[in-house]
């Protein structure tokens, strides 16, 4: 029992291991691209990451433009 449990888990995390890590930006509300709560309508690539970090290059460019 203990094994077929371990198999399910597994296979559960393997699975969910196969897509890419999307990178939204934190002013991103709907998770769209599009930047809704500051820089409205400034969208952005959501595979594209800050080095080692989890927000989008997108984020920074934002910072940089609103001041």
């Amino acid at each position: 029992m203990r094994s077929l449990v371990f198999i399910v888990v597994a296979a559960a995390l393997a699975g969910c291991s196969t897509h890419g890590v999307v990178h939204y930006s934190p002013y991103d509300l709907d998770r769209d691209g599009v930047m809704d709560a500051r820089c409205p309508g400034m969208t952005y690539d959501t595979s594209d990451n800050t080095l080692y970090g989890w927000r989008s290059r997108g984020s920074k460019e934002c910072e940089q433009q609103s001041s």
